[in-house]
């Protein structure tokens, strides 16, 4: 699996990607409604900011063949700028289980660690237990912060992981 900064290019491939998992790996997760409003459309429009105008954000694409099976979005956290953030992590759902998440999570945590952070923040829905348990075998663990954007009317909490001690 290779990895490599998203471009504009990508955009209709991100969408897709990241659209096939609100509907199809949300599905039990958030409500019909959350998931209808997310279309093709407002997937782009969700991830073209990212990659017009990074801000100090880096999104990633994980690719398999010529195919992009997974994105992430890393920066700076901004409620602690001392350590660093995963915004987003998705793996297309035909590639899930299959170890491409675990890859991507590791791509991602190197690149926030190369950057000299400390830490690597990040927040999960309260009830995606599947991306809970991967993050908890990358050695991540609950802060016991947790919020709720009405955009997706769910609870998020918050996950972090030491950087320093890893090789």
């Amino acid at each position: 699996m290779e990895f490599r900064v998203a471009q504009l290019d990508d955009l209709a491939a991100i969408a897709e990607l990241f659209h096939a998992c609100w509907q199809l790996s949300y599905a039990d997760l958030l409500s019909a409604e959350v998931r209808s409003a997310m279309t093709l459309d407002s997937a782009a429009d969700l991830w073209r900011p990212g990659l017009v105008e990074p801000l100090g954000r880096e999104t990633v694409v994980g690719i398999q063949g010529d195919e992009i099976v997974s994105v992430f979005r890393i920066g700076t956290d901004k409620d602690e700028p001392a350590r660093g953030h995963l915004f987003s992590l998705y793996v297309a759902p035909s590639s899930a289980g299959k170890g491409v998440g675990m890859a991507t999570l590791s791509a991602a945590v190197e690149r926030i660690a190369k950057q000299g952070f400390p830490e690597i923040s990040l927040w999960v829905f309260a009830r995606n237990e599947r991306a809970k348990a991967l993050y908890t075998r990358a050695g991540f663990v609950e802060t016991g912060r947790n919020r709720r954007d009405e955009r997706w009317r769910e609870l998020e909490i918050e996950m972090l992981r030491s950087l320093t001690s890893q090789s």
